[in-house]
């Protein structure tokens, strides 16, 4: 290989619509915005992407995207599976190795052979604004039982793995978009959280790790420390050259989180320079850098600055990768038919996540199970500040429908009091329907403005709080946050349809409830 040719592998590119890549990457990322259309059209314009790029690669590349819950969370079309939260309030390992395996199973129907996922951060902060739901749970016994059994799940079937972020996110309550944040435990605890959780990912063999622009400063020997504090996993070779890679053992591929982040920027003078320095620090492949980079690069290792052994160490990580997944082998398929059979596997998979995952939290007034003998009438609040989230609250008024049930589903901003009262006046029953996630919208999950005054409102006078459920559809934190003393309350994690059909079939008896909520701070 060439020093430009082995410069390449260590480049991920943003695949866009309508352009052509200018370069022959080792790996290529696409978000859902890249199709246009929830069906079999949209699916094969994503194929087209996929097969240009790899027409014109001389080493074949990887193909990725956020298969954080399921392909359906990226390619319309496809399944999207209840969010990881929701899969660790199940507690089932055996589901969690069928969660990575459905979601292999759509990503290389596709032509996707890598996922920068599972999520491995445990989100022992409830303000935290960007893991609550992503996080399997805040507990490092369940994620070192559950985390390995996806990997296993997405390796076993030809999707390589990818743990994020290190040195693990959830104890901030700041966002790496924005800013650096850290990772202030002290290291025993580190090592009792955060370290047992990557180790046991490393021994059961996940291919790749994802660097967070996440700082540690209680590990020692950092002697970078900018701006009084230490530098972020992505900059720093004492974590991912000293405590990934060679304390913790870590022989696979190490890969930057996005690098125009403010959480990277601003370390040093130019991104060009923080680029070169993430490389030097042990990071092998580098998500979405600058068109300069691979110039950067040469002459980097050409002065000297980057040795030929650490090119060739990163260089032969990823390579590594690529072979482990099958991409040299002479019968590797592009595009993995998805049969009639997994089709029906990875649905299942979803419906099984879901029912198994809705957690009753409390019911002090017996309200559940819900049938028309007793409420013929059902009142639906939702509560959303991501509009597009109305789609799956409209799950709920159409499930309740189809078991006869008289829905009044209020989409109309906030109440005036009058309003409020003939709505509970004429509704056997009121559901306040919660619809969140992280990054929708970008910030904290909290509700403002009519969203706000809504909940402040949510107990009319004269004894209906005692008709009121509280669902959230996200974070399981809004219980204690919002409705402390509200009598019914349900978490069910996952702003999706999935997740709000099998909420209505626990509330009417269908199922059990029978989800354990995997973090505190909830009640």
């Amino acid at each position: 290989m060439s020093l430009e040719q082995k410069i390449l592998q260590t480049v991920i590119i943003l695949l866009e619509k309508g352009k052509k890549p200018t370069c022959k990457p080792g790996a290529a990322f696409f978000f859902g915005q890249i199709i246009t259309q929830a069906d079999e059209a949209g699916i094969s314009e994503l194929k087209r992407y996929v097969e240009e790029i790899y027409r014109d690669a001389e080493i074949p590349p990887l193909i990725t995207s956020d298969f954080e819950n399921g392909c359906g969370s990226m390619v319309k079309g496809l399944t999207p599976l209840p969010y990881m939260m929701g899969l660790g309030a199940t507690g089932d390992a055996d589901l969690a190795y069928d969660y990575g395996k459905a979601t292999a199973l759509e990503a290389r129907s596709v032509g996707a052979n890598w996922t920068f996922s599972p999520v491995a951060d445990l989100n022992l902060n409830p303000r935290n604004p960007l893991v609550n739901v992503r996080a399997l749970t805040d507990n490092s016994d369940l994620a070192c039982e559950m985390l390995p059994q996806i990997v296993k799940g997405m390796q076993d079937w030809g999707l390589a793995a990818c743990a994020k972020h290190f040195p693990g996110d959830g104890v901030d309550y700041r966002d790496q978009h924005i800013t650096t944040t850290v990772n202030s435990l002290s290291l025993s605890d580190w090592y009792e959280s955060y370290g047992r959780v990557f180790k046991s990912l490393i021994d059961g063999g996940v291919l790749s790790v994802m660097a967070g622009h996440i700082s540690l400063p209680d590990y020692p020997q950092q002697p970078d420390r900018k701006f009084g504090t230490a530098l972020p996993a992505t900059l720093n070779h004492e974590l991912i050259t000293g405590l990934l890679k060679k304390k913790l053992g870590f022989k696979g591929a190490v890969i930057t989180d996005a690098l125009g982040m403010g959480g990277f920027t601003g370390w040093y003078p130019t991104r060009e320079q923080s680029e070169i320095e993430a490389f030097k620090a042990g990071c092998d492949m580098l998500l979405w850098p600058s068109k300069s980079y691979v110039e950067n690069m040469k002459n980097a290792v050409l002065s000297g600055e980057i040795t030929k052994e650490r090119l060739d160490d990163a260089v032969e990580r990823i390579l590594s990768l690529k072979r482990k997944i099958g991409l040299y082998d002479i019968n590797y398929q592009l595009f993995r038919q998805l049969l009639p059979e997994e089709k029906q596997f990875v649905e299942n998979v979803q419906r099984r996540c879901a029912e198994k995952s809705i957690t009753l939290v409390r019911d002090w007034n017996g309200i559940f199970p819900i049938n028309k003998q007793r409420y013929s009438k059902i009142g639906i609040i939702p509560v959303l500040e991501y509009q597009p989230a109305m789609q799956d609250a409209r799950a709920l008024k159409t499930a309740f429908e189809e078991r006869g049930f008289i829905v009044d589903f209020f989409e109309g901003g906030m109440f005036t009091p009058q309003e409020r009262k003939n709505f509970y006046e004429k509704n056997d029953i009121v559901i306040y329907a919660l619809f969140s996630r992280p990054f929708r919208p970008m910030g904290f999950l909290d509700y403002t403005g009519d969203n706000a005054a809504i909940i402040a409102a949510h107990l009319a006078p004269d004894g209906a709080e005692n008709k009121v459920i509280v669902a959230s559809f996200g974070s399981p934190y809004f219980g204690k946050q919002y409705f402390e003393r509200t009598p019914c309350y349900v978490n069910a994690y996952s702003m999706l349809e999935c997740a709000a059909k099998a909420f209505v079939r626990a509330a009417c008896g269908e199922t059990e409830f029978t989800g354990k909520t995997p973090v505190g701070f909830t009640e």
